[in-house]
Formats: C-alpha cells, sequence, structure tokens
C-alpha cells in the first residue's frame, strides 16, 4: 500500500514539474487594439459598392424588366425586395449569383476643353439571384445604397478589395512639386445629382485616369486664388476608382469646399507622412517643395530643369480655326512670364484629325497655328520674332484617332514656352 501511495505521488510530481516547463515555453501574441493602429479603414465597402463611376460605355445585357412582389404600387425597391431581370441559365446566369444595380445618368464633359469624359453610372444596390430561369432570374436586393427602378441595369459582382492604410497626413503649407496634377471636373452628392461642392467623405471625380492613378493614390487639392498669390492648400484624398480619362476620389480632409476647376496633385509617399522640423528624415524639411507650380496657367518662377516653363493644349472645333474655349488666360501667363525674360520663346505645334485630305489637314494645322500667333501677337504684344510654329496636320497624331473622343483631342495646337 505504501509503496502504491509512493508511486502515485512520484507520477503526480512529475506530471507538475512537466506542465510547468509547458507553461514556461507558452509565447503570447499581444497585437494593438484596433482603436490604436496608425492604419485605418480609408476606401470601405460602402466607398467601393455605393459611389459612382465615369465611362464610356457599359454593358447593358442585364436589366430589371419586373417586380416580383404583389405591391403593384411600388415604383422604387430596396432591400429584400424581389424584382425579375431578363436574362438567365442560357445567359450564364445561375442561382446564388451577385449582381450590382446601376443607373446611367448623364454625359460628363470636362469643364475647360469640353472633352467628353464619359457616362455617369450610380451604384444603387447589391443583389442575389434567387430563383433561376432560362431567360429570367428573380433577384433580391441586399445592402442597397440608393432606390432602385425598373429600367436599371446590372453586372455581375466582383467584390473589391478595400484600402486600410495609415492616412496620409501633409503638413506643409506649400505644395510639393510634382509634374502629375490635374484637375476636379465633377463633384456628385451620392444621389445621381451634381453638386457646387464637395465636402468630407463625399465624392468627386479628376481628369487624372489609369496609368496616373490607382485606387488608394492619396491627392492634395489646391485653389489658385489669384495670379500674384500662392495656392491656397484646400484637403486631401482618395482614390477609390479610376478609368481611362478620369478617376473617382473620396475627400477625406477639407479645409474649405472643394469645387469644379480646383486643383489635384498626385501626393508622393514621402510628402504624404511630411513632418517639419525633422530634416534629414524621409517627410522633412529636405522634401522638394515650389511656391508655383510648373506647366500651367499658375506657372511663374523659372523653367524646371528637362522641360518646358509652361504647356497649354488648345483645342479646336472639326474644320475650325477658332479655339473651342476661351484661352484668354493662358495667353496672359505667357505674356507675364516672358516679359522680361529674353532668352525664353514661345513654340506653337499645330495638329489635325485624320479625317480630311492629307494635303488639307497640313493647311489646316497651319491655319490654326497662324490664328494663335495672330492672337498672341495682336491682343497680348509678344513679339513675333520670339514665336517659332511647326505644323503637322494628321501626321505625328497625339492620339490614336480610333474613335471621335480621339479625334477630337488631335484638333489642337500645342504651346510650350522654353528657354533657347
Amino acid at each position: 500500500m505504501k509503496k502504491t501511495i509512493v508511486v502515485a505521488v512520484f507520477v503526480l510530481l512529475a506530471a507538475t514539474l512537466f506542465l510547468n516547463a509547458q507553461e514556461a515555453k507558452k509565447t503570447y501574441s499581444l497585437q494593438k487594439a484596433y482603436v490604436f493602429l496608425e492604419e485605418e479603414l480609408l476606401v470601405n465597402d460602402t466607398d467601393l459598392n455605393c459611389s459612382y463611376f465615369i465611362r464610356d460605355k457599359v454593358p447593358r445585357d442585364i436589366r430589371i424588366v419586373g417586380k416580383h412582389t404583389p405591391a403593384s404600387q411600388l415604383e422604387s425597391f430596396t432591400d429584400a425586395d424581389e424584382l425579375v431581370i431578363d436574362s438567365g441559365s442560357k445567359d450564364g446566369l445561375k442561382e446564388g449569383d451577385m449582381l450590382l444595380i446601376l443607373s446611367e445618368g448623364n454625359v460628363i464633359n470636362h469643364p475647360r476643353n469640353h472633352d467628353r469624359l464619359g457616362h455617369y453610372f450610380l451604384k444603387k444596390s447589391l443583389a442575389r439571384i434567387t430563383c433561376i430561369y432560362d431567360k429570367q432570374a428573380v433577384i433580391r436586393l441586399q445592402n442597397g445604397c440608393q432606390p432602385v427602378q425598373i429600367g436599371d441595369f446590372a453586372l455581375p459582382f466582383t467584390p473589391e478589395a478595400t484600402v486600410f492604410a495609415k492616412r496620409a497626413d501633409y503638413k506643409y503649407c506649400r505644395i510639393p512639386a510634382n509634374a502629375v496634377t490635374g484637375q476636379v471636373v465633377y463633384t456628385d452628392l451620392t444621389m445621381g445629382i451634381p453638386s457646387v461642392m464637395a465636402g468630407d467623405q463625399q465624392y468627386l471625380s479628376i481628369d487624372l485616369g489609369e496609368g496616373v492613378v490607382a485606387k488608394g493614390t492619396f491627392l492634395l487639392f489646391y485653389r489658385l486664388l489669384a495670379s500674384d498669390l500662392p495656392p491656397m492648400i484646400t484637403g486631401l484624398g482618395i482614390v477609390i476608382h479610376s478609368e481611362n480619362t478620369n478617376a473617382t476620389v473620396k475627400v477625406l480632409d477639407a479645409g474649405t469646399d472643394m469645387r469644379v476647376g480646383d486643383r489635384v496633385l498626385v501626393l508622393p509617399r514621402e510628402a504624404a507622412a511630411a513632418k517639419p522640423g525633422q530634416p534629414g528624415q524621409a517627410g522633412g524639411e529636405e522634401l522638394p517643395v515650389v511656391e508655383t507650380l510648373p506647366g500651367g496657367e499658375e506657372a511663374a518662377g523659372e523653367a524646371p530643369a528637362g522641360g518646358a516653363a509652361l504647356n497649354y493644349s488648345i483645342l479646336f472645333p472639326f474644320d475650325g480655326v477658332a479655339p473651342l474655349a476661351d484661352p484668354s488666360a493662358d495667353f496672359a501667363a505667357i505674356r507675364d512670364f516672358v516679359a522680361g525674360k529674353a532668352e525664353y520663346v514661345v513654340t506653337l505645334r499645330g495638329y489635325t484629325c485624320s479625317i480630311g485630305g492629307e494635303e488639307y489637314n497640313l493647311r489646316l494645322s497651319s491655319k490654326r497655328v497662324e490664328a494663335i500667333k495672330g492672337i498672341l501677337v495682336s491682343q497680348y504684344g509678344i513679339d513675333p520674332g520670339r514665336i517659332e510654329t511647326f505644323f503637322y496636320g494628321e501626321k505625328e497624331p497625339q492620339f490614336d484617332n480610333s474613335t471621335e473622343a480621339e479625334r477630337r483631342k488631335n484638333r489642337l495646337v500645342k504651346i510650350e514656352v522654353n528657354a533657347q
């Protein structure tokens, strides 16, 4: 009996020692609470699924054609309502598929050069296919943000990744040196209604698109108050969607209202984390900043290395020799810039689209160049000896002439101001 007790005690002690050894080997992974993380959800599912985009064309193969409810008086529909679409299993759909419901708005044109940016498309709701037929299906709305109507159309829904990142915190009062600049071309109230201005958490569009910006790109907004005053920084935004001609942007911080015509600059990553007073560190005082910006009517300093001091594109109507838009602000900026700077020359390069004969287009581009030169000389007092002219007709096109939208862009005179 005593022997049995001794063995039991020994086993118990051994087990205790083994468990203590295992406990000592435990490691604990402590994570910072969500509210204390530097990163935050800057682009969420609502931004991705309840905003809008501007695109030239969107497939309309799936359209809402009827309601699947006894409440016949309903004209708009929200979450849990059931509707009927005109596509089914023979169109490749199956039960359980998710759709994104859209409506189409007006054509949106660039406010300055009148180029067509595309049609406005408003994202209204998600929907799940609950019952499938050969050429029809029943859908149930969910996660809606706008009322859905019969006649709206749908696209197969592909979930997008949200953006969880550290918010850009630009501390300088000056504009970072960056040639990638654009303009606010449209503001939206998230209801498909254009607005005069936008503020925090609202959406707007800029004329920078794919290849220049992408989802998650930070942008700095600024406004030109007067030619003799520095630009005023108005806020910060983040791209949530980019297209060929434009991008949809969420306003993160607005020091004042954002307006159509305000300038936008792609914010370098090192500028996004700028903290004054830390020279020698990334984002410190060694970040290049400029008092005025090259490449637009706001330029007023010396030419940046490797590029023109001023650069403009003046668009013309089809077969026309008078500018589409009033270029007086651009011409005044050229006059003011070259005044007292004998080392600078103004170069004019004329182009046409591909419609018409080669010889005719060559003469047309020459007429456009001479028209611009005549205005600069007669109305703005620029010495004709400081103006160089070139004309190319349909040769050396700046765009590919494949569509009317691209051909419109080729009807132009490019103006460059360079040091000799």
